[in-house]
């Protein structure tokens, strides 16, 4: 997946693979908030969608977030038909992820996971979804500053 061209992003070509490293180590840095930056609970489940996104563009190692969520998904029987929640989609799955955003109580790196498990998920249930709009606009947002 191409997020955006060099010639017409903020900060160039910085590259797919290049995004997800500098969206991961900013991440990490900003959830434990021993520098400069500390990111609350809502920002870092922004950031979180946001590196998600851009580990499912980059490919490669900055898959395995992807395919953990798929194998997870697997494994509790989501999309798999009757088992013992009964028939539970991929719809389902990313509602009850927009659930727990809206009314769990976070902390930032729970925050950052949530994110990360809603941009691997929220794909999954088809792009002529609700569920693929967030995706779209974070893959807007990486756009501008130069992934390619």
């Amino acid at each position: 997946m191409y997020i955006a061209s060099g010639s017409n992003a903020a900060f160039g070509a910085l590259g797919a693979g290049g995004l997800a490293l500098c969206m991961a180590v900013f991440l990490i840095l900003a959830v434990r908030g021993k520098g400069r930056v500390k990111l609350k609970e809502n920002p870092a489940l922004i950031f979180g969608f946001l590196a998600g996104t851009a580990f499912n563009a980059a490919g490669q190692m900055w898959a395995n977030p992807q395919r953990l969520t798929e194998q997870g998904l697997a494994g509790i029987g989501v999309g798999g038909g009757h088992h013992p929640f009964g028939n539970v989609t991929v719809a389902s799955a990313s509602l009850l992820l927009l659930i727990i955003m809206l009314c769990a109580k976070m902390t930032p790196l729970f925050g950052a996971i949530l994110g990360i498990a809603s941009a691997c998920v929220w794909p999954l249930a088809g792009t002529d979804t609700i569920w693929n709009i967030p995706v779209d606009l974070a893959a807007g947002v990486l756009m501008m500053f130069g992934s390619g």
